[in-house]
């Protein structure tokens, strides 16, 4: 059997066709299927649409499964219910698994093994598993948390844009940055911008690579936004190993998955300073899209064994 992965995050919606051996055959991406940004219909059609045209390339053949990792699902009673018929009736006759991106993101991440994933891309969010428990933590979404995101990290750049600007923190690179990327004549032309876009998710994420090349550019305010974002992450990690793991001298690897990360040694290191001393920062296993496939082979596999 051949495999579809689907990684549905709130940036893009990521496809990739899996030989029988999990290798990685051809990938795309189309626009977000996240429910809240694109609604319920345009989910569906962002799906369908993606799944189509991996259909069409041939590779998948007639006897393929599909794992889908898609942010919001088991979040809330009605979305979980509507993201699950829209992926019923896209799959059609081919077997599927459906999780949260999170989820997905800690079976690809760490090869289902027992640990912690944090994932921050546009939003933000842990996920644990252990000897057969779960937890998560965070993924309050972009108006109550999401702390350590993309999301908060345009917001985090915008309000040091603003101390910078008027002499409440030292002026660094954040304000040359922010002025070219908005197109400021005029330092308070970013309160239009923001009564017109702060509200929008993913437009604010995508000021996020600003906050990393003013910190290589040595920006006191840049650098402290990605400290505290570690620690936020760091926060979340500690909740989940403290939820589920048993307190004994065991080793918890933590894996982590997200645009954010992007930022290399500025986030990293202040991560891995941050985690709990029981815990060891991991690099992925696997890319994110071939997490909810690996679940539903293993899902496949013991029901043929039983």
């Amino acid at each position: 059997m051949r495999w579809l992965g689907i990684d549905g995050g709130g940036t893009k919606t990521a496809f990739t066709i899996y030989d029988e051996g999990m290798h990685a055959l051809e990938r795309f991406e189309l626009g977000t299927c996240h429910y809240a940004q694109a609604g319920f219909e345009g989910m569906e059609r962002v799906l369908a649409e993606g799944v189509a045209r991996a259909a069409g390339t041939g590779l998948l053949g007639s006897d393929f499964g599909i794992g889908l990792g898609i942010c919001g699902y088991g979040e809330g009673a009605e979305a979980t219910r509507r993201i699950r018929e829209a992926v019923g009736r896209v799959a059609g006759e081919h077997p599927f698994e459906l999780v949260n991106d999170v989820e997905a993101a800690w079976a690809a991440g760490l090869d289902l093994a027992d640990g912690v994933v944090i994932i921050a891309g546009t939003g933000s969010i842990a996920y644990g598993a252990c000897a057969g428990r779960a937890m998560r933590c965070g993924g309050w979404d972009y108006e109550l948390g999401d702390e350590g995101s993309g999301g908060w990290l345009g917001k985090e750049l915008l309000f040091a844009f603003t101390r910078e600007s008027d002499g409440r923190a030292p002026a660094g690179a954040i304000l040359d940055l922010v002025r070219e990327e908005l197109d400021l004549t005029d330092d308070f032309d970013l309160i239009a911008f923001a009564q017109k876009h702060m509200a929008e998710r993913g437009r604010i994420a995508a000021l996020a690579p600003l906050v990393t090349r003013a910190a290589e550019a040595g920006d006191a305010c840049a650098r402290d936004i990605l400290e505290r974002a570690a620690r936020e992450e760091a926060a979340m990690i500690d909740a989940v190993v403290r939820g589920i793991f048993a307190e004994d001298d065991s080793i918890v690897p933590v894996t982590y998955i997200g645009g954010t990360f992007k930022a290399g040694r500025f986030l990293l290191d202040s991560l891995e300073q941050a985690l709990p001393e029981r815990c060891r920062l991991v690099a992925p296993v696997h890319e994110p899209d071939v997490g909810a496939c690996l679940l539903l082979r293993r899902r496949l596999d013991k029901a043929g064994a039983a």
